[in-house]
């Protein structure tokens, strides 16, 4: 099949149409076309919320853990949206929970920094590593904490997140919770072991970058 078949065949499937594209297959479109971004149908499919589509391309065949120009999966695409019927899908499927994109990123740490706490969860009982870092060292929970996701950042401690890990710079969650100025996210990070005296490459602690951000709420906290 040529080029412009096979795309006709991905916008279907990015759009939703979910009759053109089972009617596409039948008639030879290759399910694991990918475009100029390398992106495939599934991809754009689970980016889009198309669940029955998504569900379609599975049935026949689509290879769930291709990656497009930047490393990136469908699952990364399914995790960042949201959407977890199409994340348990691609999972059933074989999907590679803990594959990493070319900046050493997770679905988990994607859907983490969103704050979405029902793929954070399928993620997790499929197998996630919830210690995983990027390539400058972050993590889910530090992901969450940045974004100010209070429940993501409960969810991953209570499944056992290890609270002092630090990234390049050696800044900790607790650090990124005091330099965003967020009281519960501290208090919570306390609370289950977060070192407040560990330093930085520059040998700061938490206190100081609440101090340098003028968080003057939070010097009690942590004095």
């Amino acid at each position: 099949m040529d080029q412009n078949f096979n795309k006709v065949f991905w916008d279907a499937c990015a759009n939703g149409d979910f009759a053109m594209a089972a009617s596409q297959i039948k008639a030879g479109a290759d399910v694991n076309y990918q475009n100029g971004d390398g992106r495939t149908a599934l991809m754009r499919a689970s980016k889009r919320d198309r669940k029955d589509v998504v569900q379609l391309l599975i049935d026949n065949g689509a290879d769930v853990n291709l990656v497009d120009n930047k490393g990136k999966t469908a699952l990364m695409a399914a995790a960042k949206k949201g959407n977890k019927t199409i994340c348990k899908a691609l999972l059933d499927a074989g999907a590679d929970v803990n594959a990493k994109d070319d900046r050493g990123r997770t679905a988990l740490m994607r859907a983490a920094l969103l704050g979405q706490d029902r793929c954070v969860e399928v993620l997790l009982d499929a197998g996630a590593d919830i210690n995983a870092q990027d390539e400058v060292g972050r993590t889910a929970l530090m992901e969450a904490c940045i974004a100010f996701k209070r429940d993501t950042v409960s969810m991953l401690l209570e499944r056992n997140a290890n609270v002092n890990l630090f990234d390049n710079n050696g800044c900790t969650a607790l650090m990124r919770a005091a330099y965003g100025g967020y009281p519960s996210l501290v208090e919570k990070l306390l609370s289950y072991g977060a070192d407040k005296d560990m330093e930085d490459k520059q040998g700061n602690v938490a206190l100081d970058y609440v101090r340098e951000h003028c968080r003057a709420q939070l010097e009690p906290i942590l004095r």
